[in-house]
C-alpha cells in the first residue's frame, strides 16, 4: 500500500474502539521495533502512533488489520456495491447475516466483478478483492484472477 493509505489505515485502525486488544498489540509491535518501552509507546500522541504504524515493516496480522480498517474507513461505497451486486446481506458494506459467506456462483461473481470494476477506480478494486482473497482463499478463490494481473 502506498504511504498516504497506510496512514489512512493505521488512523481507521487506532480510532476504532472495538480494536482495543489489536491496539495494545499494535504499541507492543511499536516499541519493539523502536526500541522503547510500550507504556512510553501508549502515551505518545494518536499523531506519532499511527505515524510509526504507517512506516514500520508489519506482521501479517497487522498489515490485515491495517487493511480492513482503511476498506471500513475510507472504501465503504466500493464494499457496499460488491456485496450488493452478489446479493449478500450487508450493512453499509459490512456483511450481515448468519454464518460464512460461501463462494458466489461463477456468473453472480463476475458481474458483480464487472459493476464495480466500471464504477470505482481500477488500484481501489484490486486492492479490495486481493483483501478479501486473502481474508478467506476458499470463499474468494474466483477473485484472484481479478487482481492478479
Amino acid at each position: 500500500m502506498p504511504d498516504e493509505l497506510r496512514t489512512q489505515g493505521a488512523a481507521a485502525f487506532f480510532a476504532d474502539e472495538s480494536l482495543k486488544d489489536f491496539h495494545r498489540a499494535a504499541e507492543t509491535f511499536i516499541a519493539r521495533h523502536k526500541n522503547f518501552r510500550p507504556a512510553f509507546i501508549r502515551k505518545l500522541p494518536l499523531e506519532k502512533r499511527v505515524f510509526y504504524l504507517a512506516h514500520l515493516p508489519l506482521t501479517p496480522d497487522l498489515a490485515s488489520q491495517l487493511l480492513v480498517s482503511y476498506h471500513f474507513a475510507q472504501q465503504r461505497p466500493l464494499m457496499t456495491a460488491f456485496l450488493d451486486a452478489l446479493g449478500i446481506p450487508n450493512d453499509n458494506g459490512l456483511i450481515t447475516g448468519e454464518g460464512e459467506v460461501g463462494p458466489p456462483d461463477e456468473a453472480t461473481l463476475k458481474a458483480a466483478v464487472a459493476a464495480v470494476k466500471e464504477k470505482f477506480p481500477a488500484e481501489d478494486v484490486q486492492r479490495y478483492f486481493a483483501t478479501l482473497y486473502a481474508q478467506n482463499p476458499e470463499a474468494w478463490a474466483g477473485l484472484k484472477a481479478a487482481f492478479s494481473r
